[in-house]
């Protein structure tokens, strides 16, 4: 496929790396997508990007959680942020974190919450910790292979789309999608 603005990533090869990385720390879903997306149009390289995201997941989340035990007793927006979104959350995140951190990663705006608040809960990060890789990687592989997946079948109608930016869009439009009704479903299984 064509490309407009995608083509620009090939000049200087660190940067997509560095944003990719950045951008697992703050809003890994969409970063996650995309960089699958492009791995599969090759315009990065999949073994790099998968690295690259996993170890920005990781360093996030333990950022995340640090904020957490920072903050414990604060009145900071971002602690009142957490406590609003996963306080609700407290007993299950205590009991059984791999699966609130896994349903975390999947519902909208709560897995960095989820994650602060096991630090502001001061919940032992060795549980925590183990739970939480466990989760991104299988997280990884889900929405990480939709990007994939959604590359390679837009692929069979390139003749049709000019333009990758434009089978992005729509990949993203369908990931959202399918996101909004995962999220709808597991906010109540929490």
């Amino acid at each position: 496929m064509e490309s407009v603005l995608l083509s620009y990533l090939n000049y200087w090869e660190p940067l997509k790396y560095i944003i990719i990385f950045l951008g697992m720390m703050v809003e890994g879903d969409t970063v996650l997508f995309i960089a699958s997306f492009l791995a599969h149009q090759g315009l990065i390289d999949p073994t790099a990007m998968l690295l690259t995201a996993l170890w920005g997941m990781i360093l996030g989340d333990n950022l995340w959680y640090s904020a957490g035990l920072k903050l414990r007793n604060s009145s900071s927006w971002l602690n009142q942020w957490a406590e609003k979104l996963a306080k609700p959350f407290d007993e299950h995140l205590i009991k059984k974190p791999f699966r609130t951190i896994f349903i975390a990663k999947f519902t909208y705006g709560i897995n960095h919450a989820i994650i602060l608040r096991a630090g502001t809960l001061r919940t032992k990060w060795s549980e925590i910790e183990k739970s939480d890789i466990l989760a991104t990687l299988l997280w990884m592989i889900i929405v990480g292979g939709l990007g994939y997946f959604s590359s390679a079948s837009f692929s069979y109608v390139r003749h049709y789309l000019k333009f990758a930016e434009v089978a992005l869009l729509l990949g993203l439009l369908i990931f959202f999608s399918l996101e909004y009704l995962i999220t709808k479903g597991t906010k109540k299984n929490l």
